[in-house]
C-alpha cells in the first residue's frame, strides 16, 4: 500500500490529489530497484517543470497504481529531469474561473522528508497568498509542524523566497548538502537502508508519526477559496 512509503524529495520539491487517468506516466520516469522506487519528474510539455494537469494526472495514476497493486516498494525517491527547475509552481491558470482551486498541491509538503542542495538555484516559497489564495491540500498546516507557527505565519504570509541554507537552519527540509552528487549519494543511500526493513514496520511507523503531526484527510483536503 502506497500509504506505508516513506517519500523522500530531491532538490526541490510530492504528492497529490484526483485526475483524469492516463494510461501512461508520461511526465515522470520510474525505476524500481530494491524496495526504491526512483520517480523522476521530466514535463516535456513546460520549460521549467510546471505543475500542470499533466503531472497532476501522472502522479495520481502512480499512486492509485501503487495502491491498488501488493508491491515489494517500501520508498519513493522525487528528483527532477530539468536541471534548471526542480517543479515550478503550479500554473496560475488555475485560479482562473472554470479551474478548481482544489487542483493546487503542494507537492514538497506532501513529503515525509526532504534534501536539497545548497546551490543558490533552489528556492523555496509558499506563494499563495500573494495570490490571494491559501496553500492548498494542507501546505501551510504541514508546514507548520515543521517550522512552527510564528515561522509559518511569516514565510506563509509574506511569499518570501527562502534558500536552502535557512530552510535547513528552521525545519523546512531536513538537510542541504553543498554539491548534488553529495545530496543524491546520501539520499540513495538512506532510501536504500530504509528498503531492508520490513514493510509493516515502516507503515506502521509512520501511521503513528503521522497520527501526531498530520491533520485528518477531510481537513487537509478542505479548500477554502477567497
Amino acid at each position: 500500500m502506497f500509504r506505508a512509503l516513506l517519500s523522500l524529495a530531491l532538490a526541490s520539491f510530492a504528492l497529490l490529489a484526483s485526475a483524469a487517468r492516463y494510461p501512461s506516466y508520461g511526465t515522470l520516469q520510474t525505476i524500481n530497484s530494491s524496495g526504491v522506487l526512483n520517480v523522476m519528474i521530466n514535463n516535456t510539455y513546460s520549460s521549467v517543470n510546471l505543475f500542470d494537469l499533466h503531472i497532476q494526472s501522472d502522479l495520481a495514476n502512480l499512486i492509485e497504481t501503487l495502491q491498488a497493486n501488493d508491491t515489494d516498494i517500501r520508498v519513493a525517491v522525487f528528483s527532477s529531469a530539468n536541471k534548471d527547475s526542480f517543479l515550478a509552481h503550479i500554473n496560475i491558470n488555475y485560479f482562473l474561473p472554470g479551474y478548481g482551486a482544489s487542483l493546487t498541491f503542494n507537492f514538497l509538503m506532501a513529503c515525509d522528508m526532504r534534501f536539497a542542495s545548497t546551490s543558490p538555484s533552489v528556492i523555496l516559497s509558499q506563494l499563495e497568498t500573494s495570490l490571494g489564495t491559501n496553500p492548498g491540500a494542507a501546505g501551510a498546516m504541514y508546514l507548520s509542524h515543521l517550522i512552527g507557527r510564528g515561522r509559518t505565519f511569516e514565510y506563509v504570509l509574506s511569499s518570501y523566497d527562502v534558500d536552502t541554507v535557512t530552510a535547513e537552519r528552521i525545519g523546512w527540509i531536513n538537510t542541504a548538502f553543498a554539491t548534488s552528487s553529495e545530496l543524491h549519494t546520501y539520499v540513495q543511500g538512506l532510501a536504500a537502508r530504509i528498503a531492508l526493513f520490513p514493510a509493516a514496520g515502516i507503515a506502521g511507523m509512520k501511521q503513528e508519526i503521522n497520527a501526531v503531526n498530520r491533520p485528518p484527510r477531510e481537513v487537509s483536503c478542505r479548500i477554502r477559496r477567497t
